[in-house]
């Protein structure tokens, strides 16, 4: 007799990491100056984007004079840069999330799915900007380009180790899976815009849940969707 297939923890609804997805806003009071500079342009660049953004609407925010913020940056831009590297180790899909951590195959979909969630509106939206800045600054292009390609590998780390673990097929194409990863996580940022009757949407939760969860090797019943020969056999399991 077989044994009853494990189902990856995808399927469980929770919130992938919620602390660390969040981006802070100015009052939840920073060490330093340069800190609260720093996440009050974080939340003016996403909510009223970044050429509508003045130094001196970051400057009032994060409770310092407009002269003063230029003993930190010499400009706008420059801050900016200092934004996006602020920003990436706080999105979901930074590989300080994501490495450290060292985030499970399984637990993709599920950090996919909650990326739609109503708690996520502010990174969508400076996650939009900060992609939209890259392409008018190649400093910034730059910089996300290489987080991107890390992130990237982080992803395609772990796919590996569930291939290995005999987890998922080892036939799918692991670096192919981790950037269709990610490349729907920047899609799912569109939503506020496309689809806002979406956010917060348990169908469409469970529906990105388990097209992700496909896409990674999985099936709605929890169980390889490739040869059954890719998974290692338990001991007891009875031959097919």
């Amino acid at each position: 007799m077989k044994k009853a297939p494990t189902k990856p923890r995808a399927a469980k609804h929770q919130p992938a990491r919620p602390s660390r997805a969040r981006i802070a806003d100015a009052s939840a009071a920073p060490a330093t100056t340069r800190d609260r500079i720093v996440r009050s342009a974080t939340h003016l660049f996403a909510t009223l984007g970044f050429a509508h953004t003045s130094m001196p609407a970051i400057a009032k925010r994060s409770g310092i004079t407009p002269g003063a913020i230029y003993r930190h940056f010499a400009s706008k831009a420059q801050l900016l840069i200092e934004v996006v590297r602020y920003a990436l180790d706080t999105l979901p899909t930074s590989v300080r999330v994501l490495e450290p951590a060292r985030i499970e195959a399984s637990e993709l979909p599920e950090f996919a799915a909650s990326y739609a969630s109503p708690g996520h509106q502010l990174i969508r939206q400076l996650s939009l900007e900060i992609h939209a800045a890259g392409s008018r600054r190649q400093d910034v292009m730059k910089l996300l380009g290489k987080v991107s390609e890390e992130a990237a590998q982080a992803i395609r780390r772990s796919i590996a180790a569930a291939q290995a673990g005999g987890e998922i097929d080892a036939a799918l194409d692991a670096d192919f899976s981790a950037r269709f990863f990610l490349v729907t996580i920047m899609g799912l940022s569109h939503l506020d815009t496309l689809e806002p009757q979406l956010i917060g949407d348990a169908a469409w939760h469970d529906f990105v849940l388990g097209r992700v969860a496909a896409a990674l090797g999985f099936d709605p019943r929890g169980r390889p969707t490739g040869n059954s020969n890719h998974r290692r056999a338990a001991p007891g399991d009875a031959p097919d």
